[in-house]
């Protein structure tokens, strides 16, 4: 762990563009006790231009699409950390979004055995993120990019536990809530979720046996509000009935990666399995994320990502290349492309059967995104 605490892993580290960081440090004296104050963050501009972005808005866009400020306070074991961030966009690409991202407090830092509390990233799967965002400029499928289900960036009120059996070996695990807004049609569940409703546990390797491979495993488990009906019933039996009974109960996701990193390269694969009521598909969806990324030179990475989702039948492309021309500043380019099936398993409603999500159509997109960052 950082010296900045836990959440260097979901602000910092993960980023594509952030070879070189700087913190900022000041010490109080509080009731004659010692408080180590941190921060630390970056700040986003960002451009892109295709047929991705509405006719509406040129199909274009300009605006920072995610800017963050990390507080933090240390003493002895115990730390606080705040997220201030935000988002600046057009109102129709997402709008202003500004205020608290993320507040918890770790006990434990720097211990084997660390918990935490508050709003905060679950960091669940291979290439888990808090804030920021994806590895790439558009978000993969994992992320919620193509209408998935953001796996990778999960966050909210939890409480978290983090063991170290050695600095590349840990298992994290925890318990977190959810609002009446995330359990599916709220008309008709009869109950909302409990914290003991939704669990996770995930193991990860970092570096295992020595060999530059690294790895996880993990389960989840999230609580969706379900009415009777179509999706409760497989589409057998009329609204407001459920012979399979699947109303306000807690439904299974399972992640499982590898990858490789040595050198100037590093290379992944992870799968994803959702159940069906997860994600409102007719099956179980299940989302394969390729990731490969090579530093041939002194500040400069290329990458690729293609993910794939089974029953929203989308597949995502990403290809780009970050320079880091500045100590602090980095330019990155990306082409992305999402290319729609015709065989898309997903409810738009009870009752409605096989259609598309409101909004969403088979029209494959593209666009071609810069953005420049400067970390601090």
């Amino acid at each position: 762990m950082k010296k900045n605490g836990l959440t260097r892993i979901s602000v910092l580290a993960l980023s594509m563009t952030a070879s070189a960081s700087a913190f900022a440090e000041a010490t109080l004296n509080v009731n004659n006790t010692s408080i180590a104050l941190d921060w630390s963050g970056f700040v986003r501009a960002d451009y892109g231009v295709g047929d991705r972005y509405s006719k509406a808005d040129g199909e274009d866009r300009l605006g920072f699409t995610k800017s963050l400020l990390l507080l933090s306070a240390t003493t002895e074991d115990i730390q606080a950390v705040l997220d201030f961030g935000g988002t600046g966009l057009s109102q129709s690409q997402g709008g202003s979004d500004i205020g608290i991202k993320d507040a918890f407090i770790v006990i434990g830092r720097d211990k084997p055995f660390t918990l935490s509390a508050g709003a905060q990233p679950l960091l669940f799967g291979l290439h888990p993120n808090g804030y920021p965002s994806d590895s790439s400029l558009q978000t993969n499928v994992d992320y919620g990019g193509g209408g998935g289900f953001a796996v990778s960036q999960q966050a909210g009120p939890s409480v978290i536990g983090t063991y170290k059996f050695d600095p590349d070996l840990s298992v994290r695990f925890g318990a977190f809530d959810l609002a009446e807004s995330n359990t599916g049609d709220t008309t008709t569940a009869t109950n909302g979720s409990k914290i003991i409703n939704n669990l996770f546990v995930l193991l990860r390797d970092d570096n295992i046996a020595g060999t530059g491979l690294y790895g996880t495993l993990g389960a989840e488990e999230i609580y969706v509000g379900l009415p009777g009906g179509p999706l409760g019933t497989q589409g057998g039996g009329p609204v407001g009935t459920s012979t399979f009974s699947q109303v306000d109960k807690s439904k299974g996701i399972y992640s499982g990666g590898i990858g490789f990193k040595k050198d100037i390269f590093d290379v992944s694969i992870e799968y994803i399995g959702l159940n069906a009521a997860i994600v409102n598909t007719l099956d179980n969806e299940r989302y394969i994320r390729f990731h490969g990324q090579v530093e041939p030179i002194a500040d400069w990475k290329f990458y690729a990502d293609y993910s794939n989702g089974h029953e929203l039948d989308v597949s995502d492309y990403r290809i780009g290349a970050s320079w880091q021309f500045r100590k602090h500043l980095a330019l990155t380019g990306e082409y992305s492309r999402d290319d729609y099936g015709s065989d898309r398993k997903v409810y738009t409603g009870y009752g409605n059967g096989y259609q598309l999500p409101p909004g969403v159509t088979l029209q494959n997109v593209q666009s071609v995104d810069l953005r420049l960052t400067f970390v601090f």
